[in-house]
């Protein structure tokens, strides 16, 4: 399944926390760990964004991997994670077409 995360950090979390936390998680080889549970992690930071956005694209067949992001940002970040699916602008097109008609 792929899914969409989205990540806020909250107004009161500094850079220097988000980067120990960061070094934490390397150090504790839990990326490895996250990794070994999914097929496809692509991480996104949008710029300009202040406090810090990350934006995740997962995919993985174990559930799990969404518990394991989530507690490492822990209580410092606001959460959100939608299932997804990936389609071409044309797939979206003929479907608009099919429920609105034309």
């Amino acid at each position: 399944m792929l899914y969409l995360s989205i990540f806020d950090a909250k107004e009161n979390v500094s850079m220097e926390d988000i980067n120990r936390e960061r070094e934490r998680w390397y150090k504790s080889g839990r990326d490895k760990t996250f990794q070994k549970m999914c097929q496809r992690i692509d991480r996104f930071e949008v710029v300009g964004k202040s406090p810090l956005r990350i934006v995740f694209v997962i995919e993985t067949d174990n559930p799990r991997a969404l518990n394991v992001l989530t507690r490492h940002f822990g209580e410092g970040w606001t959460s959100v994670s939608y299932p997804a699916l990936q389609r071409e602008m044309y797939e979206a097109l003929e479907e608009d077409k099919s429920i609105i008609g034309g």
